[in-house]
């Protein structure tokens, strides 16, 4: 017995490899959360934890926050994309496209800073793989995304020649045009 949700357009079924998608997503939140709460080395001077987010680099407990909100964006995408949700799908295009402007707004603030050629050079090698997820994310969740929905969730009880006998009954004109077969 199938249910009728409203987050599944009708007619458009969701990739399996989505559902990887969202296995992966879930797991790398899990190692963001496990990254932020467990201490790297008993280090008093420095602390080893660093993270960039929108394009502003955080460092010790800002970056563990940073890392904490990021495993809950992920664990919320991994839920959403798992269970077909579309709120999914677009809660992670829009997190995808941030991260994308975050790596080029970090990238374009600290080229100039010689001392932070080393990171630059990361941080942009990183580039390319986030605009060929995004781009994975935008060309497989596209149909899922936009797909027309019906106005109030149901289906059309009335078959097409129930309706098209009652555009007949009621045409004035009998414009041929007009009943499309």
């Amino acid at each position: 017995m199938k249910s009728n949700r409203q987050s599944d357009p009708p007619g458009v079924a969701w990739p399996f490899d989505l559902r990887v998608f969202a296995g992966v997503a879930g797991l790398w939140g899990l190692c963001l959360a496990l990254s932020a709460l467990v201490p790297v080395a008993d280090v008093d001077l420095v602390d080893p934890i660093e993270t960039i987010f929108a394009g502003i680099r955080f460092n010790g407990d800002d970056a563990r926050v940073v890392l904490i909100v990021q495993a809950v964006i992920f664990m919320v995408i991994a839920i959403g994309v798992f269970f077909h949700r579309r709120w999914g799908l677009l809660l992670a295009l829009c997190y995808m496209a941030e991260v994308v402007m975050s790596h080029l707004a970090f990238v374009i603030a600290y080229l100039p800073m010689r001392s932070e050629w080393e990171n630059v050079r990361a941080v942009a090698s990183q580039g390319p793989m986030m605009v060929l997820i995004t781009l994975y994310l935008w060309i497989r969740a596209c149909d899922l995304i936009f797909a027309p929905q019906p106005a109030d969730g149901r289906q059309r009880t009335t078959s097409n020649e129930t309706h098209r006998n009652a555009v007949r009954a009621n045409s004035r004109t009998g414009d041929i045009a007009a009943i499309a077969d």
